[in-house]
């Protein structure tokens, strides 16, 4: 969502912890115990609950849903410090920690914590490549298959080390293109050393990949016409929608998203670069004072202060910003509101915000500030109203039409949550991903990983 980063990391973006933490303390050596009949899978991924985010929710979900489908899983991720740059509460900084997140054992290893400034993401994503290869072999069980998450991109250093070490494919997932997003962002600036350098890392991690699974068909299009030889699979993002539904609205989500007159457009999740928020302060300020309809923007990222003080500045009305809630808390929040806000500032390759899964299974008109992929999906469920990023008018137009109109905000409700129960169900797209894992197992452990 991202940021991901975390400029596309924040396009997907989605909030919260899955799953209650317990700790039952650190391991800090041994060796790899015997192969179980059951295959052991390793994530490594720099971001995991109890951070906030859409990789941390997709990740820890379809990996409980692997073990139930046979799995043995571990987690090799970094100490929680995502969105705000600093370790949380509770975890010290620069030791190791083991704990277990849901039913995953997740071993976390210490890094330079920042999410201001480019040069200081770059250290940041350096450091917990050189830690996790240097000390996942002392944490973490020797795996049959390595899934990492990508971006951020150096994580491939870690990956290449630790395959090597336990002699393992590994399986490559693609949640942004990199380093394209970095330069659509104005990070990077295309045909540069820099922009060269990265795309020739990025090839080299997909062609030693045992197989690449995508959250878009674009970025599997993208992939396939560099690596043709390479195995793909599409893994979008998901919803459990036992979890989600109007029903689920109470006091507390009320109260907190406040009483004043509706239709309530919310926003939960990443306040970041790639989103684009501006373009809600811009709309809020832009309607008549006789249309109906109101703002909430739930969440933190490296923008909130920004977007506070220009609320301030500009007196800016019908918005109220509120700092993040567990995950646990998300659906009544999204219950309680009438319309689903998903912005993008950019048009990013192969973006697909996760919320809109959410918002399908909540039951919530969608109104997406997004081209590409992202918008057909909407388009093609029937479920909300797109348009491009910065048409400002387009958006002001399809805010008036949903706040004017209950009966079409029903009408587009109903059809997401038909397409979040048909389409975007989590536990068909863990199916599909054990499947490949599995035929990605067979075929890489066959080859010497590269």
């Amino acid at each position: 969502m991202l940021g991901r980063h975390e400029p596309a990391r924040a396009a997907a973006e989605e909030q919260m912890p899955v799953a209650p933490v317990s700790r039952p303390g650190p391991r800090t050596g041994g060796t790899s115990p015997e192969r179980a009949a059951s295959p052991r899978l390793c994530i490594l991924t720099q971001y995991w609950p109890p951070e906030l985010g859409a990789p941390q929710g997709r990740l820890s979900e379809l990996g409980e849903r692997l073990i139930d489908l046979g799995w043995q899983v571990e987690v090799l991720t970094a100490l929680p410090n995502y969105p705000t740059g600093r370790i949380f509460d509770g975890y010290a900084r620069a030791r190791v920690t083991v704990e277990t997140v849901g039913r995953i054992r997740t071993a976390r290893v210490p890094l330079l914590p920042s999410q201001r400034g480019f040069v200081r993401r770059l250290i940041c994503y350096l450091s917990f490549a050189g830690t996790s290869a240097a000390l996942g072999p002392r944490l973490c069980a020797r795996p049959e298959l390595l899934w990492v998450e990508s971006p951020p991109l150096f994580i491939g250093l870690a990956a290449r080390v630790l395959t090597r070490r336990w002699r393992c494919p590994y399986v490559f997932n693609v949640s942004d293109l990199w380093p394209e997003s970095a330069v659509r962002l104005g990070m990077v600036g295309r045909g540069t050393l820099t922009h060269h350098l990265a795309e020739r890392y990025e090839l080299t991690l997909y062609r030693g990949a045992a197989g690449i699974t995508a959250q878009s068909l674009e970025i599997i299009g993208s992939v396939r016409a560099r690596v043709p030889n390479v195995p793909t699979e599409l893994v979008t993002n998901g919803v459990d929608t036992t979890r989600f539904g109007r029903h689920l609205a109470d006091d507390w989500a009320r109260a907190l998203i406040g009483p004043e007159d509706g239709p309530v457009a919310i926003y939960a999740g990443l306040f970041g670069h790639a989103q684009g928020l501006e373009q809600i302060l811009a709309l809020a300020a832009s309607l008549p004072p006789e249309l109906p309809g109101r703002f909430v923007l739930v969440g933190d990222g490296p923008l909130r202060e920004a977007l506070a003080q220009r609320i301030t500045a500009e007196r800016i009305p019908r918005v109220r910003l509120l700092p993040p809630v567990s995950r646990d808390r998300v659906p009544a929040l999204l219950a309680a509101a009438d319309i689903a806000i998903v912005p993008l500032g950019a048009r990013l390759p192969g973006a697909v915000p996760s919320k809109i899964y959410e918002a399908m299974a909540s039951q919530l008109p969608v109104l997406l500030v997004a081209d590409g992929e992202a918008a057909d999906r909407i388009e093609q469920a029937g479920c909300g109203l797109t348009s491009s990023p910065g048409d400002d008018e387009a958006l002001r137009a399809n805010f008036e039409r949903l706040a004017r109109d209950p009966d079409l905000r029903a009408r587009l409700g109903l059809a997401g949550r038909h397409a979040a129960a048909t389409i975007y169900d989590r536990t068909a797209i863990a199916r599909r991903l054990d499947d490949f894992l599995r035929s990605c197992l067979q075929s890489g452990s066959a080859r010497q990983v590269r």
